[in-house]
C-alpha cells in the first residue's frame, strides 16, 4: 500500500464535527462506526483518541493486520465486507460483529468458529444484481437458523444505491421495518454520501470513512 501523509488535525476536526451532528440529529440513538479500509494505523488512533470505539473493515487481511498493531487498544472490530468461509477462522478471535451475513454457508462457518458470535444479516431488498444481501424472505430464514445455531442475530445491514436517495430511501426502509418486525435492535444503514437518510429511517450505526478521514490514498 503507497503511504500517503495523514492529516490528523483535520481528521479529528472532522471527526468531532460529525459526532455533533449524528449526536443531534439521530438524539443519541445513532453510533459512528469509523471505516478505515485503505488507511494507515494513525486514522485509527485519532479516531480512538477522538472517541471512537467501534470499527469496520472490509478485508480480512487489513484487519488482522491493523488489530495486531493495535491491539493495545479497546477497539471493537466489524467486518463490514463481503467475506470468504475460508478466512473465517482466521478472523474469528478478532471480530467482535460480523456485519455481511447473506447465505446460509456463511453462517455455519461462523457458527464452527465463533459459536456464540454476535451477527447482523445484510439484505438487499430489491435484488440489486451485482450487489451483495439477501431478500427480506432469506433473511427470515437466516434469522432462525442462526439463532437456533446459538449465533446472537443483533439486526440488519443494507447499502444503499449510489446517486440515488428515493431508491436508497426505500432499501432503508425495508431493512428497518424487517429489524421492527423481530425486535431486531441493530439497523447498519447508512454511509457517508446517505448519512443523514439513514438517520432519518432510524439507523443505529453509520459506517464512515470518507466524512471522518478524506479522500482515501491511492494504492
Amino acid at each position: 500500500m503507497k503511504t500517503q501523509d495523514f492529516d490528523e488535525r483535520k481528521a479529528r476536526e472532522r471527526i468531532l464535527e460529525l459526532t455533533e451532528f449524528v449526536e443531534k440529529r439521530s438524539t443519541g440513538s445513532t453510533q459512528i462506526l469509523a471505516v478505515t479500509k485503505g488507511f494507515q494505523k494513525e486514522a485509527v488512533v485519532a479516531a480512538y483518541e477522538t472517541g471512537i470505539t467501534l470499527f469496520g473493515e472490509n478485508y480480512a487481511q487489513e484487519l488482522i493486520e491493523k488489530h495486531s498493531a493495535l491491539n493495545d487498544l479497546a477497539l471493537e472490530w466489524h467486518m463490514i465486507g463481503s467475506l470468504q468461509r475460508n478466512k473465517v477462522r482466521k478472523l474469528a478471535e478478532i471480530v467482535s460483529v460480523w456485519q455481511t451475513v447473506d447465505r446460509i454457508s456463511l453462517l455455519r462457518e461462523i457458527a464452527k468458529h465463533d459459536a456464540s458470535a454476535k451477527i447482523l444479516i445484510q439484505v438487499n431488498p430489491l435484488q440489486i444484481p451485482n450487489k451483495a444481501g439477501c431478500s427480506i424472505a432469506e433473511a427470515e430464514v437466516l434469522l432462525e437458523q442462526g439463532s437456533e445455531m446459538g449465533l446472537l442475530v443483533e439486526g440488519v445491514m443494507a447499502v444503499g444505491m449510489q446517486g440515488n436517495l428515493k431508491e436508497t430511501s426505500n432499501i432503508f426502509k425495508q431493512a428497518v421495518d424487517f429489524a421492527e418486525k423481530f425486535d431486531l435492535p441493530k439497523r447498519s444503514i447508512g454511509m457517508t454520501e446517505d448519512l443523514e437518510v439513514a438517520i432519518d429511517h432510524g439507523s443505529t450505526l453509520l459506517r464512515i470513512g470518507r466524512a471522518l478521514f478524506g479522500e482515501r490514498p491511492n494504492k
